[in-house]
């Protein structure tokens, strides 16, 4: 089985047992070298302090040689030498052992088989040579390589059922944030949400995120749904009016007068049924991808007003243009602030008073006309697709140009909010002080 094969809790749990397992046992490994020094150290203390003592103790005996005083005493497990020059053992204290004869004469310590073995160089070319059994300090270190092995054994076996334990705890949020998206994509079942985890872990937080995420994918959809039944009702009122204009001037012959004045009302549908198509399309490109840049208010207000100028004047209306001084561009989209300002004064041409303009301030855009406005307990649902004003409907209109304003302002995270006044109704649109 692969590596990538493994589920997270176990690659986590491998990857967490190789580094304990590594860490601990070059800590064991660590503690045994050191415990080997020390001891070892301590022999070669030992040693030297009974070479020292045995050096200072030296006579010369009757015969010119050297020998021990007689009062130097060693303990059992030390042996002492004194080699002459050609190797040969002179005198000897405690009991002999005959790996000692495999000791080379050289300066220092070494340790053979089972004994530590110290030699010193005296005058005359004379050595002496002290050592003693390190059966003890191998016993000793031997039995510490056990324990520390098995504890070593019991640490990391520990360490990977508590790291197991640990990740499948860690993950649980995970696994629930995997089965709710499974149910949501075999169900299709939205509403449902994953359990909230506690804390302000990133477990926490990706339950959270989660959570918020749904609740913006079941906004979007009941907000699609509804749209596409409203669109379905609003498209087919056109498509049955041109249907039973059709009907009515195929049930019979008829002059051509009158073929023609069909066509022409049909023709008016049309162009009512493309209208709403255009806005339709235009709506459902506000949720593409956000290009936001500086924008010059002034200059597409300007461009709007230029366009509309001879509209309004063909109804015996002129359009205002206040520009403050304090002016400065904006994050948004050029093409979208020209539609917001043309789909706002096109309803003020629509519904409002006499008099209408645009007036531009600091990070804000208000067009206004001298009429009453709509009912402000009306508002909310006027920014809702199809929706027009009581009393309304036989003005021409697919209720498109304020919700349309609304997407729009949404997508540069700005504000739309309506403004009455005495013999005034406008509609402002503003961005935070940062934007």
């Amino acid at each position: 089985m692969r590596l990538q094969d493994l589920s997270l809790r176990l690659k986590l749990t491998v990857g967490y047992a190789l580094i304990f397992s590594l860490s601990v046992l070059l800590g064991a490994g660590l503690v045994y070298l050191v415990a080997r020094y020390s001891l070892t150290q301590t022999l070669d203390v030992s040693l030297s302090e009974t070479a020292a003592l045995a050096r200072a103790g030296l006579q010369t005996g009757p015969n010119g040689q050297q020998q021990f005083a007689s009062e130097l005493q060693l303990p059992r497990e030390l042996h002492i030498e004194l080699i002459s020059s050609a190797g040969t053992v002179q005198r000897r204290l405690g009991v002999p052992d005959p790996v000692l004869d495999q000791v080379p004469l050289r300066p220092g310590t070494l340790t053979l088989y089972h004994r530590r073995v110290l030699s010193v160089p005296l005058p005359q070319g004379q050595w002496l040579r002290v050592s003693r059994p390190s059966d003890t300090t191998a016993v000793l270190l031997e039995t510490l390589g056990k324990v520390l092995l098995a504890g070593s054994v019991l640490m990391i076996a520990v360490a990977c059922a508590a790291g197991y334990a640990l990740a499948d705890r860690a993950l649980r949020p995970v696994d629930a944030v995997a089965q709710t998206a499974r149910r949501i994509t075999r169900r299709g079942s939205y509403h449902e949400r994953v359990p909230a985890a506690g804390g302000q872990d990133e477990m926490a937080r990706l339950t959270r995120t989660v959570n918020e995420m749904l609740d913006h994918l079941e906004a979007t959809i009941e907000r699609e749904k509804a749209f596409a039944r409203t669109a379905a009702h609003e498209l087919r009122t056109p498509l049955t009016a041109i249907q039973g204009r059709l009907e009515l001037a195929l049930e019979r012959p008829r002059e051509a007068a009158d073929y023609r004045r069909h066509l022409e009302i049909m023709q008016g549908r049309v162009v009512e049924l493309m209208s709403l198509a255009q806005g339709l399309l235009t709506l459902a490109e506000t949720d593409r991808a956000v290009d936001l840049e500086p924008t010059d208010l002034q200059q597409q207000a300007r461009t709007v007003v230029d366009e509309l100028r001879l509209r309004a004047a063909a109804l015996g209306r002129e359009v205002q243009l206040d520009v403050d001084s304090s002016v400065v561009p904006v994050w948004a989209e050029a093409l979208g602030v020209r539609q917001i300002i043309r789909n706002l004064l096109e309803n003020a041409l629509k519904y409002g008073g006499p008099q209408l303009g645009v007036q531009l301030g600091p990070q804000r855009l208000t067009v206004w006309d001298s009429g009453h406005g709509p009912d402000p307990q009306e508002w909310a649902r006027l920014t809702r697709p199809f929706e027009r004003g009581s009393g309304l409907q036989s003005v021409s209109g697919n209720g498109l140009g304020l919700p349309l304003v609304v997407a729009l302002a949404e997508r540069w995270d700005a504000t739309v909010l309506p403004e009455y006044a005495p013999e005034r109704f406008g509609v402002t649109v503003s961005w935070a002080p940062d934007a």
